[in-house]
């Protein structure tokens, strides 16, 4: 498996025990071939660390394929296919993994689709598809999942939203989306904050995965270029992010939105364009 590299958890092992008998459920976390996105690589990490892990997907068929890593791996987990728009097949989804857990205790919301053109291209079905799928998609597994982190004392929802949710790319719909959802994310930990229910966005920037890779390798480098490490980054990076935000580790922390993109929301594009244009360090001299 690899998203980036081949281990679960990609720089670092991801096998230990911080969500043992815990039971999670993860969305967008089907998967084809080796190079995982963001719910896939989550999905195997929370299952790594000990986790019951629903893999809630539109895809049966790239759904079993994240089972058999996670199985793989070493760790447990279970189909579940819905339509994420359709509020039914959701609730039934939610309901049938709670009940073969045996409980529930942390949802990521990570299913998220891309539109077809900016503001003026994009047609009103475009538009509407991208906010059924990237905002109300999350409101009603929330909502389906409330009961059942109710009973099991508590839990965590991570919404994943993207850096085009906070800066201008020309994403139009997706970029509105993705700020609806890290709205939606504050109002959620107001509401459930007093059923011990922590509610965090999670903002990754251009990660190197199957939705994010564009523009071949000049994109790549450009995307590199565009963050404060140099550096670039994939679905482990944001995966990591998300066990800290599922697991009881963070158990303080709610009404959070979180970058997860090297710096790259923290500069501006001067400052950037600064530091790129400055002759590059003698000797090994640290800059």
């Amino acid at each position: 498996m690899s998203a980036g590299t081949h281990a679960v958890g990609g720089y670092v092992d991801g096998h230990g025990t911080r969500m043992q008998g815990l039971a999670g459920l993860v969305t967008g976390a089907g998967s084809s071939g080796d190079f995982l996105g963001t719910g896939a690589a989550t999905a195997l990490l929370l299952a790594a660390q000990g986790a019951t892990v629903g893999l809630l997907d539109v895809s049966e068929e790239r759904a079993d394929h994240t089972r058999t890593l996670v199985e793989d791996a070493g760790g447990k987990a279970v189909t579940l296919v819905a339509d994420l728009t359709d509020e039914d097949a959701v609730r039934d989804a939610v309901d049938a993994f709670a009940l073969t857990a045996g409980r529930l205790d942390a949802v990521v919301n990570n299913a998220g689709v891309t539109p077809n053109g900016d503001i003026m291209t994009a047609t009103r079905a475009d538009w509407d598809r991208v906010f059924a799928v990237n905002a109300t998609a999350p409101m009603l597994v929330s909502r389906a999942a409330h009961p059942h982190l109710v009973r099991s004392g508590g839990g965590a929802i991570v919404n994943v939203s993207s850096i085009a949710g906070l800066r201008g790319f020309g994403t139009g719909a997706y970029g509105a989306s993705k700020g609806a959802l890290q709205s939606m994310t504050v109002d959620l930990a107001y509401s459930w904050g007093p059923d011990n229910i922590r509610v965090n966005c999670l903002v990754p920037g251009h990660l190197y995965t199957p939705m994010g890779d564009q523009g071949g390798a000049g994109g790549r480098e450009l995307r590199r270029k565009a963050n404060y490490l140099g550096r670039e980054g994939n679905a482990w990076d944001l995966a990591w992010a998300a066990l800290f935000m599922t697991s009881p580790e963070s158990r303080w922390i709610t009404g959070t939105v979180i970058p997860v993109d090297a710096g790259t929301t923290a500069s501006t594009g001067l400052g950037m364009l600064a530091r790129l244009s400055a002759p590059a360090p003698e000797n090994g001299e640290q800059a």
